[in-house]
């Protein structure tokens, strides 16, 4: 083989003779090339050995497979060409426990090489300044390449749907910090980000229903955008069902986005001493699944109405904007949170946050997100610069007399906005 002054890698052609490749596929691979790199998802570069690139294995009887290349550094993900059939095939190999996993991504070698140039174009050109030109760009992408081959994206959850998706998110993510969401139905598609960006999936009505032992799952009614008008304003209640993880951690991700989510009521008398046992016992369900996951309905609601959670989170964007790690329902215990907050930080010696965790979270809000009990913020950083932030909330603020003091968020009669 012999690298491409353009960046591509040809098949030496007495290979290709020898495996009896198809003449279209034959040109494309010895004169035209393999493009060498794609970002992430695709790359020549792989690990030398028995599935190194363009060596030959056999598929079955009459079927030789061609190693193409890999996705990622490990060489655990490979393309292969199905010589036969011509169809490109992902081969996750997985660990040496696990069973490897199949999925053909693209129908003919000459999509596949058209899909990794458009998206490896896009992975090596400069970012926009404004995210919204990368988006545009996105849909474009996404538009030829369902029209150079449709069967791969006839699911959501086919590769190349999950890449494309993968990279609206990056973007969506980059806008989101560059200018806040123009209309509810924007909000609200940027709050399902953030919860697909903390490991949630949203999946159909029908998969819901069918993966009763699964956590972290998000179902919409399948009429859902029909509660949003023309120009993207929620005019009336949607509900989201939900099942294995925490409730706190939904009605935070669209508090950030300024929506406001009603989530069901704790249980009355008796419930307050176990709710940390609770939250625990929930959230490791929902990372190990030791038991049966928990599921419910939250609903998003079709008010002009803001909650302390929504005035609370805007405040957190502006610590966050100068370098905190501004996280609400960060975990259950402080300790946790504190774990957590050493993993997102630059600086670990010198961290600057504020945060709460779950049982605050849990006992210090009323349904719908507002405060009906004191919210105590763990916290890093100048308190003069995080108290000048929550003061916009026009909730009372405690600050606190010392660094081993938390903050205190309290209730306060007010107009509401």
């Amino acid at each position: 083989m012999a690298a491409g002054e353009e960046k591509t890698v040809t098949l030496d052609a007495g290979t290709g003779r020898e495996i009896g490749l198809p003449e279209a596929d034959f040109v494309l691979l010895t004169q035209a090339g393999l493009p060498a790199d794609a970002g992430g998802y695709f790359r020549t570069d792989i690990p030398d050995g028995p599935f190194g690139l363009f060596t030959v294995h056999p598929l079955y009887e009459d079927g030789p497979a061609l190693i193409l290349g890999g996705a990622g550094s490990d060489g655990g993900a490979l393309y292969f060409l199905d010589v036969n059939d011509g169809v490109v095939v992902l081969l996750c190999l997985g660990d040496a426990d696990e069973e490897p996993r199949f999925e053909i991504v693209n129908t003919t070698l000459g999509a596949f090489v058209r899909f990794v140039r458009l998206v490896g174009e896009y992975e090596r050109s400069p970012r926009a300044e404004r995210p919204a030109d990368d988006g545009a760009r996105l849909v474009k992408i996404a538009e030829a390449l369902q029209e150079i081959d449709p069967d791969a994206f006839r699911h959501p959850h086919r590769w190349w749907a999950m890449v494309i998706a993968g990279l609206r998110r990056e973007v969506a993510k980059r806008e989101r910090t560059h200018s806040p969401a123009q209309s509810h139905s924007d909000a609200f598609d940027r709050a399902l980000d953030r919860l697909d960006e903390a490991g949630w999936r949203h999946v159909t009505g029908r998969e819901f229903a069918s993966a009763t032992g699964e956590y972290g799952l998000l179902t919409l009614p399948g009429e859902f955008t029909d509660a949003f008008s023309a120009d993207g304003v929620l005019c009336r209640d949607v509900d989201v069902r939900w099942r294995g993880s925490l409730t706190s951690q939904i009605q935070s991700a669209f508090a950030w986005e300024g929506l406001v989510v009603r989530v069901p009521e704790e249980p009355g008398d008796g419930a307050a001493e176990d709710d940390f046992d609770a939250a625990m016992e929930r959230l490791l369900a929902a990372a190990h699944g030791p038991q049966e996951p928990d599921e419910g309905t939250v609903t998003c609601l079709a008010t002009a109405e803001t909650s302390d959670l929504c005035r609370i989170l805007r405040a957190f964007g502006h610590l966050a904007a100068r370098g905190y790690v501004a996280e609400p329902a960060l975990w259950p215990t402080t300790s946790g949170c504190w774990q957590r907050v050493a993993e997102r930080t630059g600086d670990p010696g010198s961290p600057r946050a504020v945060f709460w965790n779950t049982q605050s979270h849990d006992t210090a809000f009323e349904p719908r997100g507002d405060l009906v009990d004191e919210l105590y913020l763990g916290w890093a950083g100048d308190p003069a610069e995080i108290a000048e932030a929550l003061a916009g909330t026009g909730l009372t603020v405690k600050a606190p007399a010392d660094e081993k003091t938390a903050f205190v968020l309290a209730p306060a009669a007010r107009p509401r906005t």
